[in-house]
């Protein structure tokens, strides 16, 4: 197949836009080796946002998330701004609860690009984590270079699901000193909505099998 200099440009342009290609897939008990970077986040439908005031003796600053559907799943994304005034930096982002969504169905990707609620990023992650319990971890190399310090801002950090629904959830970060803000978490049909639904299912195919006798 032959590629027109236009064509390898859009290709450039979309590999840019949306970063490369394989997914930094999130196991249970099992750091990465990283977080893969993206040039912008991947779109969608905005679902909910929540922007929270931090106030503590080690930080001040401005917590962001939100989620957006896809068409196959839902996303959600946090970011801290840290305030100059701020006497330390945050070097750990956790998110809770993803418990309910496979662990195969789970990426981890950032982005310092702008968008909705969401301000430009200076400082990346390092790596990030899931424990059985459902707390995703994302972490910023401790020490004093790489933290999300004061007076810089966190990339904005994206968790991948192929939920499709969403609910409350937490939003913590950690520096020594712990604090929480508004977040969202992938919300899983209870066991009795999956039963209606076979329930239901099993009677349409019961009403079919019916007018296909008579």
């Amino acid at each position: 197949m032959n590629f027109t200099t236009k064509q390898a440009a859009l290709a450039l342009a979309i590999t840019g836009a949306f970063g490369v290609a394989h997914a930094t897939n999130l196991p249970i008990n099992l750091p990465t080796a990283n977080v893969d970077v993206v040039g912008a986040y991947f779109g969608g439908s905005l679902l909910a946002t929540a922007v929270t005031n931090i106030s503590n003796p080690s930080y001040n600053g401005i917590a962001r998330a939100a989620v957006y559907d896809t068409g196959t799943g839902i996303d959600f994304y946090y970011q801290f701004v840290n305030d100059p005034s701020s006497n330390n930096g945050v070097e750990r982002f956790t998110g809770y609860d993803f418990s309910g969504v496979n662990a195969s169905a789970v990426s981890v990707f950032q982005t310092s690009a702008a968008f909705g609620i969401f301000t430009t990023g200076t400082e990346m992650s390092d790596y990030a984590d899931r424990t059985a319990m459902g707390v995703i971890g994302i972490s910023f190399v401790p020490n004093g270079m790489s933290k999300v310090n004061p007076g810089t801002t966190s990339y904005i950090q994206i968790i991948r699901t192929s939920a499709r629904q969403y609910k409350a959830g937490n939003f913590g970060l950690l520096d020594g000193y712990g604090d929480n803000a508004v977040g969202f978490a992938p919300a899983v049909p209870e066991p009795e909505t999956y039963a209606l639904m076979l329930a239901g299912l099993g009677f349409v195919a019961f009403v079919a099998r019916r007018r296909l006798s008579k």
